[in-house]
């Protein structure tokens, strides 16, 4: 924490080069021993999240992924767009459809929204995207029948009261 510290004073434009492989081996070693949050404050702090990408495995992308939507409440507006941006395709990367979809949402981007839809094979995971894409009124065209209705919010009512009558 001290060397991370250390670094991040020190970063500036005289200094990346020389910094730039002890910076690398310092992302290497937080992503493998848990301490993700240090490296995403690390590289948050010098402006380069896209080194992150490389060390995000099965293991620690939903940790990583939810401290940077955390922080990019916290951030002005290009990078948390930018960072949310980063969480999409980390999402998107390794499956995570319905959370990319929300992030997508959360980004006010239609297009990629469908992209994230398009995506998806899973005829059940299509069918929960369409619920939350209903449920925030972003239309999309599909093809399938089922799907349409469901984007058109064609029978909630009914669905509530069979939950009704099933709770």
């Amino acid at each position: 924490r001290q060397l991370e510290g250390e670094i991040a004073e020190e970063w500036n434009v005289e200094n990346m080069d020389t910094l730039l492989p002890l910076v690398r081996d310092v992302i290497t070693f937080d992503m493998k021993h848990s301490a993700e949050i240090q490296a995403c404050d690390l590289l948050m702090e010098i402006d380069r999240l896209d080194l992150l990408t490389q060390h995000m495995d099965q293991s620690n992308y939903p940790r990583v992924c939810l401290y940077l939507i955390g922080c990019a409440s916290y951030v002005v507006e290009p990078e948390s767009t930018q960072i949310l941006q980063g969480v999409l395709d980390t999402y998107q990367r390794f499956g995570e459809y319905p959370r990319a979809l929300l992030v997508a949402m959360q980004l006010h981007d239609k297009a990629k929204c469908e992209e994230v839809f398009n995506a998806c094979s899973d005829p059940l995971i299509k069918k929960q995207l369409c619920y939350m894409l209903a449920r925030q009124y972003v239309p999309l065209e599909v093809e399938d029948e089922d799907l349409r209705t469901i984007l058109l919010n064609a029978h909630i009512n009914d669905h509530f009261l069979s939950l009704a009558r099933e709770l």
